[in-house]
């Protein structure tokens, strides 16, 4: 790990899963961190060690030979110590923003992989039991084991890649990638509200039980992807650069909406009205 005044940790380890997820990495960034190594390598040069009386030469003349040779050293290895210092920030600001600029790339360049591992997953759902807890699973049957050992390793293999989704995510300074539920909106996407919607509850009775059930397998990672899989209101899909706080305003889009409906069990023209200005807010 490369450490000094302006933090490339991010950065890195965006790179080292874009490489990991074999996305082409520009050569411009390899040449910038190479140069961080050499300014490095400057900042840290060593003067000359101590004389110990194994240095003491023969004669005087040789004496002052030895002592402009060390002066020599030291003023250079001075001299690099802080010309190389002064070249680090710069190098880790240019290193973060070429990083920065690729983020959008690669995080696009995931989809396929993200959708290939879900159409996988959603082929093992329709073999297993509608109880997804692991407490409640006939670990002697074949027809549930089998299944769910596959089922297991693609979870295993989306969670990796969400998880190197958001290292690139938070490399790139996205928007709205460290809110509540953006776990869930960086792989699913709530419907559309609609007036219709929010009259028949469909929050309150579907989509809400479905988030907190994501919330709840949070300890059991491949009952929670496999019941997205099954969710009948969430759209699985990993979201673009910009499209978890998109997600998480599209919540709150549905609370306003919520909240101008009222408690009433069936909503005035008024109360519909105010729901068809809290949509189009």
């Amino acid at each position: 790990m490369i450490t000094f005044d302006h933090d490339t940790g991010r950065a890195q380890a965006a790179v080292t899963s874009a490489r990991r997820r074999r996305l082409p990495v520009p050569s411009d960034i390899d040449d910038t961190a190479a140069m961080v190594e050499v300014a490095l390598r400057a900042a840290h040069m060593r003067a000359p060690e101590r004389p110990t009386p194994a240095d003491v030469p023969a004669t005087p003349e040789q004496l002052a030979a030895v002592i402009e040779e060390r002066a020599h050293q030291q003023r250079i290895a001075a001299s690099h110590r802080e010309i190389g210092s002064d070249f680090l920030e710069p190098i880790a600001r240019r290193y973060n923003q070429l990083v920065r600029e690729q983020v959008p790339l690669w995080i696009r360049a995931l989809q396929p992989e993200f959708n290939g591992l879900i159409k996988q997953l959603r082929a093992q759902a329709k073999k297993l039991p509608g109880n997804l807890d692991v407490k409640w699973l006939d670990w002697n049957d074949p027809a549930v084991t089998t299944p769910w050992e596959k089922a297991e390793g693609i979870a295993f293999q989306l969670d990796q890649l969400v998880t190197d989704r958001q290292t690139m995510a938070r490399a790139g300074g996205l928007p709205g990638e460290g809110g509540q539920d953006n776990e869930l909106y960086a792989v699913a996407k709530l419907p559309e509200p609609s007036i219709d919607g929010v009259v028949q509850h469909l929050m309150l009775n579907h989509i809400s039980p479905e988030i907190a059930q994501w919330r709840d397998l949070k300890q059991q990672p491949t009952s929670r992807w496999l019941a997205l899989t099954r969710s009948q209101h969430l759209t699985i899909e990993l979201a673009t650069p910009d499209e978890v706080r998109e997600r998480a305003a599209l919540r709150g889009k549905w609370v306003e909406a919520i909240s101008a409906r009222g408690v009433a069990p069936e909503p005035s023209d008024r109360s519909r009205k105010a729901i068809a200005t809290a949509l189009r807010a």
